[in-house]
C-alpha cells in the first residue's frame, strides 16, 4: 500500500502567495494521487488552477454561506472543488462542541476531515464521531528531529486498532524526515503521514517529497 502524504504549507514565507503557486508548480509533475496539498486559506483560489491536485484547507468552519466574517464554510470551498480540510492542528486547537458540529456536517456534504490530535485520549474520544482520517501529531515533537514513530510507536499502533474498529485512517505526524520514518509508521498501522517543515522547509520540497514517498 502506497502511503497517503499530507503536506501543511502552514503559513511559511515560501509557501504562500506567489511562492505556493510555484511550489504547486513543482508538485503538480509528480501526478501522484495519493498526496495532499493543505494550504493557507489565501490560496486555495489555486485549486482552480491545479485542478488534478488534492488540495485540501488548513481549517472550515461549521456555518454555511452567511454574516459571518472571517468564515471558511465547506460550501465555498467545494464551490471551488477543494473537498477536504485539516481541522484542530496543534496550532489552531478548537472546542470540542465545534469540532463535532463541523465533522457531522462533513457527512452530509461529502467533505473530507484530517482531524488533528495530540494524544491516545483524543484519539479514542475523537474516534465516536468518524472522520475520515484521524491526524495523531504529539506537540512537543512537531517541527523537530525525532521522529514520532521513533518516540511514540506504542501509541500509534494503540490508536491505529482504535482507527481500523472504526474504519478511520490514522495518519502520523511530527518529526517525519524520511522514507524510513514513513515505512515504519506504516508498520505500526497507519495509512500515511501529516508533514510540514520536513519537505516545505527543505531547499528543494519537491525532491524531498519524491524521497519521503519513495515515488
Amino acid at each position: 500500500m502506497e502511503p497517503e502524504i499530507f503536506v501543511n504549507f502552514k503559513h511559511y514565507e515560501n509557501a504562500v502567495g506567489k511562492s505556493c503557486e510555484e511550489l504547486l508548480k513543482d508538485f503538480n509533475t509528480l501526478k501522484n494521487k495519493n498526496i495532499y496539498y493543505c494550504l493557507s486559506p489565501i490560496d486555495l483560489r489555486l485549486k482552480t488552477e491545479f485542478t488534478g491536485l488534492n488540495i485540501f484547507s488548513q481549517t472550515v468552519d461549521a456555518n454555511g454561506y452567511g454574516a459571518y466574517t472571517g468564515s471558511i464554510s465547506m460550501e465555498s470551498l467545494i464551490d471551488i472543488g477543494v473537498n477536504g480540510s485539516l481541522l484542530n492542528h496543534s496550532e489552531r486547537r478548537m472546542a470540542k462542541s465545534d469540532i463535532i458540529k463541523i465533522i457531522e456536517k462533513s457527512k452530509k456534504l461529502d467533505f473530507k476531515i484530517v482531524l488533528c490530535v495530540e494524544s491516545l485520549d483524543e484519539v479514542r474520544e475523537y474516534s465516536k464521531y468518524d472522520p475520515e482520517y484521524i491526524a495523531y501529531e504529539p506537540p512537543e515533537l512537531i517541527g523537530g528531529d525525532i521522529s514520532v514513530s521513533n518516540a511514540k510507536p506504542g501509541i500509534i499502533k494503540n490508536a491505529s486498532e482504535i482507527c481500523n474498529d472504526r474504519n478511520i485512517k490514522l495518519l502520523v505526524g511530527a518529526g517525519v524526515k524520511t522514507y524510513e520514518d514513513v515505512k515504519n509508521s506504516m508498520n505500526l498501522g497507519a495509512y500515511g503521514v501529516l508533514i510540514a517543515s520536513g519537505i516545505i522547509k527543505n531547499p528543494k520540497p519537491i525532491n524531498k517529497l519524491i524521497s519521503l514517498g519513495n515515488l
